[in-house]
């Protein structure tokens, strides 16, 4: 037969063929017609055809948070600083401290520190033993630049060398467990700003081995680069927005589906000069976190 065309007779092996070739299979090297064969009935699956993770109990994609540490630094009195108090700060520690006890998470909260007091106080807090924790939670709240964070001694902390802290290798007991950096403070002196008229109110208008960066979660409150705005009456507009979204959607969404909400509300914010707000996230968490507010949300 021609080698484009061949027909096999009585072969219980495998068979090769170069491409564009015909095969048939028949009981006589004399048929080379291809015989019709009858249709096979399908198989059902033994499964659903595809299975969303969130959708499967196994899938290990699902991360409960009953209980957690929270570490807040909150830098608001900056002695050389023409504006001494970061007004509005120390709202921020209220709606935190009152956010994470509706969680059933310790808190400690430490004021305004020094560069140096900041790493101590970091290096301390990730030679724990956080064993019986389920998770870490690390607010800062005070000025910063593109370089980092602002001690109150105007020392500037680089986030890497916070976050590096309580990596795998430095931290074990944290190794597989969510880690959450919340930080409040400028990343650079940009403005975004639109146009607004004169009278505009101020706001607001609308155990596998893992790799050793696994598992964390760094929020920003503003895009790199730019600025991050807070008022006396309120807070910050980011960790507002953390507070009345955790406390709303925490029973039945994920941290990083709340965290596009927050993104969402401080997008709608503008000042009376008009000026807007991006935060952005970090994101290597493996899991899909759930806290678990002991309340039902108000």
């Amino acid at each position: 037969m021609s080698k484009f065309h061949t027909v096999v007779s009585g072969c219980a092996g495998n068979i090769v063929v170069g491409d564009n070739a015909i095969l048939n299979v028949g009981s006589s090297s004399t048929d080379a017609r291809p015989r019709q064969q009858p249709p096979s009935e399908e198989v059902p699956p033994t499964g659903p055809s595809h299975v969303h993770c969130q959708e499967s109990a196994d899938n290990g994609m699902i991360y409960i948070a009953r209980s957690g540490y929270v570490l807040v630094i909150n830098n608001y009195i900056f002695p050389q600083r023409a504006d001494v108090e970061r007004t509005g700060s120390n709202d921020d520690v209220r709606n935190l401290t009152n956010l994470f006890d509706d969680f059933g998470f310790r808190s400690r909260v430490q004021n305004n520190q020094t560069g140096s007091e900041m790493l101590s106080l970091l290096k301390e807090t990730a030679e724990k033993d956080f064993s019986k924790y389920d998770c870490f939670v690390c607010v800062i709240l005070s000025h910063g630049s593109k370089d980092g964070i602002y001690g109150t001694d105007e020392e500037v902390i680089n986030i890497e060398a916070i976050t590096s802290l309580f990596r795998r290798n430095e931290c074990p007991s944290l190794e597989g467990k969510p880690k959450i950096f919340l930080i409040q403070a400028c990343r650079g002196n940009q403005r975004d700003r639109v146009p607004v008229e004169s009278d505009s109110d101020p706001m607001v208008f609308s155990n596998r081995s893992l790799p050793a960066d696994a598992d964390f979660l760094i929020c920003f409150a503003s895009a790199p680069g730019h600025q991050s705005y807070r008022q006396a009456s309120l807070g910050s507009w980011f960790i507002n927005s953390v507070f009345e979204v955790f406390k709303e959607h925490a029973e039945r969404e994920h941290i990083m589906d709340m965290m596009l909400r927050v993104n969402n509300q401080v997008a709608g914010y503008f000042s009376r000069d008009g000026l807007k707000q991006m935060p952005c996230q970090v994101c290597m968490l493996t899991k899909k976190v759930f806290f678990q507010p002991r309340y039902g949300s108000s």
